[in-house]
């Protein structure tokens, strides 16, 4: 992503800045950053500590990620720190995040986590900075649409293609709501896999059985716009399982509030199933549902704090990434010539973001020109 954002011209929008975690338990948030905060954490005793760093300054060092394809998450971690750790820590973060899927998860997807917390860092000692365009992504977005349309491309928004279809001489016909349809000699899906499936009737069923396998946790984003500061840590991971949210990101303790007109902004996390009735639930109610919990955090929170919200949701926020999920991911390049798959359950073994998702976006563009030359 940085090397993109320079090759788009906007490298002077790119600040680096440190980031502030805490982790919130037992009634208080607890600070988070370095191995002297996880010796102070008073949620478990001393020597769960010491067997937690131990276990992650161990995952810090491994790069064979192969090796924790065929065990679970839960597994492996109540092994390495014991049930009572497993349960108070990490444990609490696998289930807020993956809810009735979190037994299934593949340690894989917990080492990527620590791995590149590891590899972002030029030394173990150094505090973590993250890399920021002041402005926010929109910038990023705004010079990649305009550099798109400086090299000529046509770009149709406010309305998304109804089907695929491979026409006799192997081009793609693409039907797009309220437009007349497009003809391509080749076509880049980057939907979630399900909907590529449905987008795409002519895919043998081998191939779209692959695609419907894959499952997605479902996430829901509250964004508050406060007149004050709720808490003083950016990033605050919830491991109390009566909250409905699994972090809360405070991202005007990251980017000064100055920025922002003085103005504070606040998002509540939260990842759940796409039946959990927070997914419908009107907005006011999620709202609501949440102002008591606020107060957990800050007993000085008050409505009356809060000048807007917004309340943002995506049914296919996470990739459920299962043992021996390498052997699961569906290729990019589909049985039928001329039509690809790039989204983010091919990301592996990292977890999905913005730089992986660059990196593929440079992938797939190689390999469909390698094609279309050959």
């Amino acid at each position: 992503i940085t090397a993109l954002i320079e090759e788009l011209g906007i490298g002077d929008k790119l600040v680096w800045l440190p980031s502030n975690v805490g982790y919130f338990a037992d009634g208080k948030a607890h600070p988070l950053n370095g191995a002297l905060d996880l010796l102070k954490l008073p949620i478990i005793p001393f020597h769960d500590r010491i067997r937690l760093g131990v276990t992650t300054f161990y995952l810090q060092r491994v790069k064979d990620w192969k090796k924790f394809e065929s065990v679970t998450a839960e597994r492996w971690l109540k092994r390495a720190l014991g049930e009572r750790a497993y349960s108070r820590t990490l444990g609490a973060q696998i289930d807020a995040k993956f809810g009735r899927y979190a037994s299934q998860i593949a340690m894989v997807w917990f080492w990527g986590k620590i791995w590149l917390r590891t590899t972002s860092r030029r030394s173990p000692l150094e505090g973590e900075k993250l890399g920021y365009p002041i402005g926010s992504f929109d910038v990023v977005i705004d010079a990649i649409v305009e550099g798109a349309r400086n090299a000529g491309a046509t770009l149709i928004s406010g309305s998304g293609p109804s089907e695929l279809t491979q026409n006799d001489d192997g081009s793609w016909s693409v039907k797009i709501e309220g437009a007349e349809p497009q003809v391509f000699d080749a076509v880049i899906g980057s939907v979630p896999s399900p909907i590529f499936a449905k987008l795409a009737p002519q895919l043998p069923d081998d191939y779209r059985k692959k695609l419907l396998s894959l499952d997605y946790e479902a996430a829901v984003v509250v964004l508050l716009e406060l007149d004050r500061a709720l808490s003083d840590i950016y990033w605050m991971n919830i491991a109390d399982p009566s909250m409905p949210f699994t972090a809360i990101i405070e991202h005007t303790n990251f980017v000064a509030p100055g920025n922002y007109d003085g103005k504070h902004y606040v998002y509540l996390s939260k990842y759940l199933e796409p039946d959990d009735p927070y997914f419908t639930m009107p907005e006011d109610e999620v709202i609501a549902s949440y102002l008591p919990h606020l107060q957990k955090v800050n007993t000085a929170f008050d409505r009356n704090w809060i000048s807007r919200y917004w309340v943002f949701r995506e049914r296919a926020a996470q990739p459920i990434i299962t043992l021996n999920y390498s052997e699961r991911i569906p290729d990019h390049r589909t049985p039928l010539s001329g039509l690809y798959l790039a989204n983010t359950s091919q990301i592996y073994p990292e977890d999905r973001g913005t730089n992986y998702s660059v990196r593929l976006g440079n992938q797939i563009a190689s390999m469909v020109k390698g094609d279309l030359m050959a």
